[in-house]
């Protein structure tokens, strides 16, 4: 798997989002930037659904998975300084199927859980990290990611450190896929390109054909239907270790919708078909996510 936790699940997924175009000038550029609002905490809820084909590298059946995940980000600083977007992982729910046995499992009471799934979530809820923007709503750093590393002794590992730093800046860009640094309007197209380190299969180069399709009513009012198409590929000229690596053909495809007046992304539905090279085997991977801003208060 691409990502070793349940804490992050995001490059994937399908939707049909119906919506009645809004009546209003759309000529007129807009903005599509992330902005951070200091004392609101935003609270999402992602879905993702994922089928890891494990009979095409010889085992004896694919694993399925779905899991609920509620992400709450609590943003403090001003208005004319630096703000500080802290994210935890709050809540894990959902079912997979493990040795042909369905386990269904909720965060809030892991009596009876599988003892890998009481492993993996024991390693994602209640983690946190702090994403840093400037008063522009720049992106700045990354910090404080220690609270999602295994320790020995009480001491995290540097691997380890260095493993929750990438979780932490995958879960960040995420939030910005697709969208453009300047101010766009209706029917037009970019072109997205991005570096992202995952921490197995190392840096990939991920390349989005996007397009603004229309302004449409949604939940509070305007919002931005962004949708995108790309590749994923291994960057051949990273000098790393890989544990698997991203093979040929592995795509994704989805859409946002952006609020405009609050700057933020009120839904989202990816997909991703992937092809992971493990040992010289291939193992395809469908990864189907949703995700919803449930609050803003």
């Amino acid at each position: 798997m691409i990502y070793p936790r349940f804490a992050f699940r995001s490059w994937a997924a399908l939707a049909v989002l119906l919506a009645c175009p809004v009546l209003q000038a759309q000529d007129q550029p807009v903005s599509l930037q992330l902005r951070w609002t200091p004392g609101k905490t935003y609270t999402q809820e992602t879905t993702t659904e994922t089928n890891t084909a494990l009979t095409a590298v010889g085992q004896a059946a694919d694993v399925k998975m779905k899991v609920v995940q509620t992400t709450v980000i609590q943003v403090e600083g001003e208005e004319k300084g630096n703000k500080e977007a802290r994210v935890t992982f709050e809540a894990l729910s959902g079912e997979v199927m493990l040795d042909g046995k369905n386990h269904v499992f909720d965060s809030k009471n892991l009596t009876d859980a599988h003892p890998m799934i009481k492993a993996s979530i024991g390693q994602s809820v209640g983690k946190s990290f702090v994403m840093v923007y400037d008063q522009d709503d720049q992106f700045v750093s990354v910090k404080d990611t220690g609270t999602m590393t295994p320790s020995n002794l009480g001491n995290p590992s540097l691997e380890g450190l260095a493993e929750a730093k990438e979780v932490a800046e995958l879960y960040r860009r995420s939030l910005e896929m697709g969208l453009p640094q300047v101010k766009v309007k209706p029917g037009d197209r970019w072109t997205s390109q991005q570096t992202v380190k995952f921490p197995s299969a190392g840096t990939v180069n991920v390349e989005l054909r996007v397009k603004f399709d229309a302004i449409v009513n949604y939940d509070t009012g305007p919002h931005a239907k962004i949708s995108f198409e790309g590749e994923m590929k291994n960057d051949e000229t990273a000098q790393e270790a890989r544990r698997v690596s991203i093979g040929k053909g592995s795509k994704t495809f989805g859409q946002i919708l952006f609020d405009i007046n609050r700057g933020t992304v009120s839904f989202g539905a990816f997909r991703a078909d992937i092809t992971l090279d493990v040992g010289g085997k291939s193992l395809p991977i469908r990864q189907q996510v949703s995700t919803k801003l449930m609050k803003l208060e």
